[in-house]
């Protein structure tokens, strides 16, 4: 283990508790993520992700200057987490990372009245601040995986629908050899390729088991046939090695997709027809192409 990253997450953690303990509008902030798991806890290259409760979000979120005391910054911004909440994003010298979720105090005061747990709060949660004693309604009993939404007939063709025009269109840009397009937009398909697989997993082991989120992890519980089509659907810059994983890309998702249907008893839309079909008629033009 890095005992200089250790170490300094460490002391952040304190300093902007003590920081915090002075400034009104802050009312809790808790550590989520890595830094507060025993499952899959740190490594020497995570960072540290902070949850932060306050009457004047917007101060936090449009503004850099508050880190100042915590630390040298090299860089700060604005953006969203993958579940689109807003955050700061802060890089400080020795390139430690500490991303800020910034969040109002009327989620918090709503959570804890209906005594319920903060979604980030299941694998692990460390406290930080908590000046109105509320952590105890808001804390899961113990540390698990988060209940995942049953996957519903919508739900898979909506997915279906999306992977098969983003898998035609990622065609076309290969065979145009706009290669930066298609590249950007083979990060799209490979989310929803991410979804079914996650799906598979669980036609396959059960509704509980664990997909992590995000790809985190996926080598340990993807399929390891699944993994290693995985492996084969990312390729090369080059038109024909991203055609190629293409066709891998579109192979194993027809495959995944089948079987998540025949597990949970949902119909293939015929999206995936029409864009085959596509691929046959045109397969003159492909080969002269490619």
């Amino acid at each position: 283990m890095n005992c200089y990253a250790a170490e300094f997450y460490t002391h952040f953690a304190d300093r902007f508790t003590e920081w915090a303990g002075y400034v009104d509008d802050i009312q809790a902030a808790f550590i989520i993520g890595s830094r507060a798991r025993m499952d899959h806890p740190a490594d020497d290259w995570s960072d540290m992700d902070i949850l932060l409760f306050t009457t004047n979000p917007s101060y936090y979120l449009e503004h850099s200057e508050w880190l100042e005391g915590l630390g040298k910054v090299l860089c700060s911004f604005s953006t969203y987490t993958a579940g689109g909440d807003p955050e700061r994003l802060s890089l400080f010298e020795g390139g430690y990372q500490v991303d800020f979720v910034v969040a109002n105090m009327e989620e918090l005061n709503h959570l804890a009245q209906t005594n319920t747990v903060h979604g980030n709060f299941y694998r692990g949660v460390r406290v930080l601040v908590d000046k109105n004693s509320i952590c105890s309604h808001i804390m899961p009993r113990n540390f698990h995986a988060p209940a995942a939404p049953p996957v519903t007939q919508e739900a898979f063709s909506h997915v279906c629908h999306m992977f098969w025009f983003v898998a035609l269109y990622v065609a076309k840009q290969i065979l145009r050899n706009e290669m930066w397009v298609a590249k950007a937009r083979d990060s799209d398909l490979k989310g929803l390729l991410l979804r079914m697989i996650e799906w598979y997993e669980k036609a396959a082991n059960g509704s509980d088991y664990d997909t992590w989120h995000a790809g985190r992890f996926l080598q340990e519980w993807a399929s390891p046939d699944v993994y290693a089509g995985v492996s084969a659907s990312f390729g090369g810059f080059h038109q024909s090695e991203s055609w190629d994983a293409l066709m891998e890309s579109t192979a194993l998702f027809k495959r995944l997709s089948h079987d998540v249907a025949a597990g949970f008893d949902f119909t293939i839309p015929e999206t995936e027809k029409f864009v085959e079909l596509w691929f046959v008629s045109n397969k003159d033009q492909i080969a002269g192409a490619l």
